[in-house]
């Protein structure tokens, strides 16, 4: 599948991953503040649908907002540049920590988009750092299914699974990565 821009009104599985295998978020600090950028500047331009932050790479599932203009990759590059700012002036390093500028590819189906969702939740489970995904802190899987406010568009992603218990039974029900194996950008 090629590459897009970002377009209003398109949704988008983003990934990074660090480059050389280094670490991209070494303690709970950096996952909060790799989150506390996010909100600063992809929250106005984009609804979030998912995410999973991991020691090495991350995943991000968005739609871009219709009313979003400009340039739509400056936000992310803001983004990845003040993270890796921050990441290298706390431990006293220098130059680039993704390997990639954004890596990103157009969800074009409603299938899809839902297999994406329960594939970026379930992440931390496919790579064995934990036994079931509502107890990873750094993805959304908890901020989906939890009825406090949070970045997560709950109300669009509830619409697509019907009811609260098909979304967390389908969270929980393991990806057949057979089906969306276009839209994966994992290396």
């Amino acid at each position: 599948m090629k590459f897009t821009l970002l377009e209003p009104g398109k949704y988008y599985h983003i990934y990074n991953r660090a480059k050389n295998g280094d670490p991209l978020f070494e303690n709970e600090e950096a996952f909060r503040f790799f989150m506390k950028l996010y909100k600063s500047h992809i929250a106005p331009i984009a609804e979030t649908y998912a995410y999973c932050l991991l020691h090495d790479h991350l995943h991000l599932l968005i739609r871009i907002k219709d009313d979003a203009e400009g340039s739509l990759f400056k936000p992310f590059a803001i983004l990845f540049n003040s993270y890796t700012s921050g990441y290298n002036r706390h431990n006293g390093k220098e130059g680039r920590i993704f390997k990639f500028k954004l890596k990103r590819i157009e969800i074009r189906s409603l299938p899809n988009f839902r297999e994406m969702i329960r594939y970026v939740n379930q992440n931390p489970w496919r790579h064995g750092v934990t036994d079931h995904p509502g107890s990873y802190r750094f993805s959304s899987f908890r901020s989906t299914i939890t009825n406090g406010p949070t970045i997560i568009a709950k109300d669009k992603i509830m619409r697509q699974f019907g009811s609260s218990e098909n979304l967390e039974a389908s969270l929980l029900n393991q990806v057949d990565e057979s089906k969306i194996k276009l839209l994966l950008l994992e290396e």
